[in-house]
């Protein structure tokens, strides 16, 4: 498995490698200039002893003295001698047939010298002439070797100096690669993991995902996510204990809801009790319904506070989606007024592992509650989906197992959309609170949402409320389809 520590220690390892390379590559070309150098010291050295020669020349056919003879003799040694040990360099600025020829003027001008010695100064006049040619030729030769060489020299020169231009762009480009790649491969997951964090803190996100296969990385995601699922149930924890807690202080709404039915019933059953016995049946008719009236509400009451206490008992079994809703809607529409539509827009065939009862509930409960609120349109849409495609923008009024849904493949996206006046702001983070409702004193019991929320969490799925741009009210629930099938 790659890691952050190998890509750097590598990037690092390939810096240093390349800074060696570098300097091998100085150190190549200014071994390069050096033995250039030294090649120019051996032509120059040929070319100061063959000006030495011409000189010592001049002064022996001047003052005619053998002395000067034998100083001729040793520059013509020295010149020789350049010419033998700097061979390597002048192999690089002259022909094989120029180094002949060089050699053998120097034998020839050595031979002419030796026949000067022997003449008498009544015949030296004529080998004066020879040798000045012979001697002139060196001279000339031993300019062009030298002009040669210094040009070779400017050409090293030029290309030490390319070369060293050369390997510093390379090593230039090099260096910014290095850098692009620890950009691309350390600098970008972690900003990567960056923006996934200002996702969580935004609510746009649930959890992190792997943005790079880095041990580093991926052991930082685990622990971070594991953190933040621990936390999240914990939450969802202290959640319930506030829920218990608030139906613990909401037991005197409770008591307040059944002392409005029984009160009434009491005042109505001492009206019976005091009637005087006057045979008025339409009295007697109206107060019986009154008390009939009053105790199926109460009983009302305390059916929905049963219900939303008890923690019965799952039967999950494999339904389909599409008749889990149109159940629901044939046990609801003869609960609703005439004037209202409820359409099914397009539901899935896959299957939901559910407790058909409960899920039922839930459809009920909420299309009941727009019908309830004024809507006279409902529309139902259901689709496969994922987590990420279908989340809520917005996720202040999102409750429920919120992590089981974002780490299931598949997920159930169910909207239930009305054409109602809406709920106003204020209320949106209260609506899944039990007890609690907008409806006026003895026209709900507000535990209806609250049961919907607790069989959502049941199913380990989650549901969001917001109010519509162009009016009316979206509930939005997913739930996660572990072997979901697309449906036809």
């Amino acid at each position: 498995m790659s890691s952050l520590r190998g890509k750097i220690l590598t990037t690092y390892a390939f810096s240093k490698a390349v800074l060696l390379v570098f300097a091998g590559a100085v150190f190549a070309d200014l071994y390069y200039l050096q033995t250039q150098i030294k090649d120019g010291e051996a032509a120059h050295a040929f070319r100061e002893a063959s000006q030495e020669i011409r000189r010592e020349e001049k002064n022996l056919f001047l003052y005619h003295e053998m002395g000067n003879l034998d100083h001729l003799l040793l520059q013509l040694d020295t010149a020789e001698a350049s010419l033998k040990s700097g061979k390597s360099a002048f192999t690089g600025i002259a022909s094989s047939r120029e180094l002949n020829h060089v050699t053998k003027l120097l034998k020839q001008y050595r031979s002419q010298l030796q026949q000067y010695s022997l003449e008498s100064s009544d015949t030296r006049a004529d080998k004066e002439l020879a040798i000045r040619n012979t001697g002139r030729e060196l001279s000339d030769l031993a300019q062009e070797f030298s002009g040669r060489e210094r040009a070779a020299l400017a050409q090293a020169v030029r290309t030490a100096s390319w070369t060293l231009v050369a390997v510093f762009l390379t090593v230039l480009v090099l260096g910014v690669g290095s850098a692009l790649f620890l950009v691309r491969q350390v600098a970008r997951p972690l900003r990567e993991l960056e923006n996934q964090l200002d996702g969580l803190t935004e609510g746009h996100n649930q959890q992190l995902t792997l943005p790079s296969k880095d041990h580093e990385i991926q052991s930082f995601v685990h622990h971070f996510n594991t953190m933040l699922y621990r936390l999240r149930a914990q939450q969802n924890e202290l959640r319930r204990h506030e829920k218990a807690a608030a139906l613990g202080v909401l037991v005197s709404g409770v008591a307040h809801e059944l002392n409005n039915p029984l009160s009434n019933i009491s005042t109505s059953v001492q009206l019976l009790m005091e009637d005087d016995g006057s045979d008025n049946p339409e009295l007697h008719k109206q107060w019986l319904s009154h008390i009939d009236g009053e105790s199926e509400r109460a009983r009302r009451i305390v059916r929905r506070l049963l219900d939303s206490v008890r923690q019965p008992k799952l039967h999950l079994q494999a339904h389909n989606v599409n008749e889990l809703i149109q159940g629901s809607l044939a046990l609801v529409n003869r609960q609703l007024p005439k004037t209202v539509e409820v359409r099914v827009t397009s539901a899935p065939t896959c299957a939901l592992w559910a407790d058909r009862e409960r899920i039922n509930q839930v459809f009920i409960n909420l299309i009941k509650n727009a019908a309830d609120a004024g809507a006279t349109h409902i529309d139902v849409i259901a689709a496969v989906t994922n987590w990420m495609s279908s989340m809520p923008a917005n996720t202040d009024h999102l409750v429920g197992e919120i992590t089981s849904v974002s780490q299931a493949d598949h997920v159930l996206n169910v909207r239930i959309e009305d054409d109602g006046p809406g709920i106003a702001s204020e209320h949106l983070a209260q609506i899944f609170n039990p007890f609690f409702t907008t409806h006026s004193a003895g026209d709900g019991t507000g535990l209806g949402l609250y049961l919907v929320e607790e069989i959502i969490s049941e199913h380990h799925g989650c549901i969001a409320v917001e109010n519509r741009a162009e009016g009316g009210t979206r509930f939005t629930l997913w739930l996660p389809l572990p072997h979901a099938q697309e449906a036809a």
